[in-house]
């Protein structure tokens, strides 16, 4: 019932066009229940008392009323539809909306496949729940109680025996939707599943065929999908028979129908008209409970949907701005870790422990270490993609947890160790982050990362549509146009999160000189596996397990002969003698 409210909630803006669909179906109905009073007149006073001017009364007003009830009909559906598509759009938009302010956490725990079910199939069975049970729900109760009267009123002996299965009628289907809940609920949990699996495998496509493992694909996602069958099965064989069930109940009180009413009719209790009447009601009555078992299914799917949906739009969103958050505009670029410690969620681990730093205005800050020691942690923490478990993370003094969540944001530039590139143009991937920015602009940035020439190159330069995540671009490609997308914001504070990962030592080496001019008046953190660029470092944090193990810059560091002067030795002396090769 809970969940049944919840979704009338988005019914209350459209209640005029609620109103007036039920307005419609009112009238539709009303016209529908005279039709077999018309076909008794045309009966008995047109057939059985040989008057043609009864007839043809009665054919002329069965044609009448039909109009009308078409009339109205059209108007009913039109009205529900409507409804319908609206509900469905804003349900739709606000589970987008939300999911843009929902944390890293949950897009963490999350499957991609589960949260595009519920964007799509969920929502289509709340929409199909709108059009068509809701509104079958209402008619089958008022039909019910409307041509029950009706039926009393023609022959009160015959309305108590035909409608004596009636209440079996209507138990089955409520027994049928108590059991058929449960049941398409696990469906739409294994549609989820299965959409996961599809759309890993097509992301994925090139991994599989780079590792023939197309075979254990199709057996995996086989596999999925016959959990899927099966439980779609499951359910198919109650309605397989439920929906016989009442179909034989419904000929079982035709034929008591047929029997006791043409006695009468053959004592003369009755004539041929009235018990032609009587079972015209009687089938109209028959029909909306018979359809109350796809009511119920219907029902049964969309409370099913609307549980999983919810339970997204439940999920609060862990970090946002408070009502009374600052809004630092400029930022000047001072950040200061203070004691911080991270554990992400549903982990026993720190990620950080006890961090402790002062980054100062314009100053260049490089983090090294294995994968895993928690570099990028550190940077995640700055624009607030995640919070700190204890301590606090400055800027300008104030902690970023007082600070306004966007404002925040569109003061720092971000590059990415993921390179992600939408399937729009080349300009609109550059100035994703500034919409408003000029052409200068854009092809500013695309020089300064080095992507200028290669776009020139591509097939419309900078109007090329990229394919689905810049899969026709190379690797080096794309991380030089997310270099520009962050260069294009002029940040007050900078991260490069392995910004140079992809791309060969002499584009790195190139990027590097445009980085180093572009880096003087901002707040850079640098992360790298490679070393050629901290040199320059103001300060380097060498990180392990979560903690800063050794600070200071690249000479201090080398005499100290720690960690860093091991990973220089491995690897550092190599690059400097390519890059003197690429001079």
């Amino acid at each position: 019932m809970r969940t049944l409210l919840r979704i009338f909630g988005y019914i209350r803006p459209y209640w005029k066009y609620l109103i007036v669909g039920y307005a419609a179906m009112t009238v539709s109905i009303g016209m529908q229940l005279v039709i077999p009073r018309l076909v008794e007149l045309v009966i008995d006073g047109g057939l059985v008392e040989d008057s043609r001017r009864m007839l043809t009364i009665g054919v002329l007003a069965i044609v009448a009323v039909g109009i009308t009830q078409g009339v109205f009909t059209y108007l009913r559906s039109y009205m529900f539809q409507f409804m319908a598509e609206r509900v469905g759009y804003d349900i739709r938009n606000q589970l987008y909306r939300h999911m843009q302010f929902l944390p890293f956490s949950f897009f963490d725990r999350s499957h991609t496949g589960q949260l595009m079910s519920r964007g799509t199939e969920d929502i289509n069975s709340i929409r199909r729940f709108m059009m068509f049970s809701m509104r079958m729900l209402v008619q089958t109760v008022g039909m019910l109680v409307i041509i029950t009267i009706i039926l009393l009123t023609i022959n009160w002996q015959l309305a108590l025996i035909s409608l004596a299965l009636m209440p079996i009628l209507i138990g089955a289907a409520v027994n049928f939707g108590r059991t058929i809940r449960p049941l398409y609920l696990a469906v739409q949990q294994q549609f989820g599943v299965m959409t996961t699996r599809l759309q890993e495998n097509l992301a994925g496509t090139r991994v599989v065929r780079s590792f023939a493992q197309e075979d254990r694909e199709i057996g995996e996602f086989d596999s999925d999908l016959r959990v899927l069958y099966d439980r779609h099965m499951d359910a198919v064989k109650k309605s397989a028979f439920y929906f016989p069930f009442m179909t034989m109940l419904s000929m079982a009180s035709v034929a008591i129908i047929l029997w006791f009413g043409g006695r009468q009719v053959v004592s003369g209790d009755l004539t041929v008209g009235q018990l032609t009447a009587f079972y015209l009601y009687l089938a109209m009555l028959q029909m909306p409970v018979r359809v109350l078992g796809f009511v119920v299914n219907s029902a049964a799917r969309a409370m099913a949907s609307a549980d999983r949906i919810f339970e997204v739009l439940d999920a609060r969103p862990a970090i946002q701005s408070k009502p009374d958050a600052l809004v630092l505009d400029p930022v000047e670029g001072h950040v200061r870790f203070e004691d911080v410690w991270l554990k992400y969620p549903e982990t026993s681990e720190y990620a950080l422990k006890g961090v402790n730093f002062d980054a100062l205005p314009n100053q260049r800050i490089a983090l090294i270490g294995a994968t895993g020691a928690g570099k990028s942690s550190i940077t995640a923490l700055i624009p607030r993609f995640y919070d700190v478990t204890d301590g606090r993370v400055l800027i300008e003094g104030h902690d970023v947890r007082d600070l306004d969540l966007r404002a925040l944001r569109q003061q720092i530039g971000i590059v990415l160790q993921d390179t992600f590139l939408f399937s729009v143009t080349v300009r609109e991937n550059i100035a994703y982050g500034r919409a408003d920015a000029t052409e200068e602009e854009v092809i500013a940035a695309a020089k300064a990362a080095r992507a200028h020439d290669f776009i020139l190159e591509m097939q419309d330069g900078y109007d090329t549509v990229i394919g689905e995540r810049g899969v026709s671009l190379s690797g080096g490609q794309k991380q030089r146009i997310a270099i520009a997308r962050g260069l294009l914001m002029n940040p007050s504070i900078l991260i490069l999160d392995d910004a140079t990962s992809n791309v060969d030592t002499e584009t790195e080496f190139a990027i590097q000189q445009a980085l180093a001019e572009l880096m003087k008046d901002r707040t850079t953190f640098v992360i790298a596996h490679r070393l050629l660029t901290l040199k320059s470092a103001d300060q380097i944090l060498v990180m392990d397990g979560g903690e800063i193990v050794e600070r200071g810059k690249h000479d201090e560091l080398l005499n100290a002969g720690g960690a860093y002067a091991n990973i220089y030795e491995l690897q550092l002396k190599e690059q400097e003698e390519v890059a003197a090769i690429a001079d």
